[in-house]
């Protein structure tokens, strides 16, 4: 009996869990896609769920793939997560980007076009500038700012 309402509590939290992105940025173009959820402007959004392969991107004239700014790619998941700053092209500098996984804290920033290869791709095998979080929690989210 305890058992069961004790798995029944376990689903209940893990249901609540939430995967939170706050998107800010003075651009006059921006943009966080989410696969499956659509596209928003700056805010903070929670999904229920894993929200994989989203994209964040600002700049004066962005598409809604990001193409011609500065980008900020991430998959919130349980348990582990993932985040970084793309200028791989058609991604170009467009201002200071930055990011900070949450709980844990990872983090990178790109405040010129020469920022990398620690801070921002430029070549799509080069994963050096990729922050990972572990999460038990099931509550990851990024903290992403854009300034043009």
């Amino acid at each position: 009996m305890y058992a069961k309402l004790a798995a029944v509590a376990l689903l209940a939290t893990s249901a609540l869990a939430g995967h939170t992105i706050n998107f800010s940025s003075n651009c006059p173009s921006a943009v966080v896609q989410i696969p499956g959820h659509g596209n928003y402007g700056t805010g903070s959004y929670t999904f229920d769920g894993d929200v994989n392969g989203g994209i964040a991107s600002a700049g004066q004239n962005c598409d809604i793939n990001g193409t011609n700014c500065i980008s900020v790619e991430f998959t919130l998941n349980n348990g582990y997560s993932t985040g970084d700053i793309t200028l791989i092209p058609p991604h170009a500098y467009s201002g200071v980007a930055s990011f900070t996984m949450t709980p844990g804290g990872s983090s990178a920033t790109c405040d010129n076009p020469n920022c990398g290869p620690n801070n921002a791709f430029y070549q799509p095998e080069d994963y050096s500038s990729q922050r990972y979080d572990s999460d038990s929690s099931g509550n990851s989210g990024i903290n992403i700012n854009i300034q043009c």
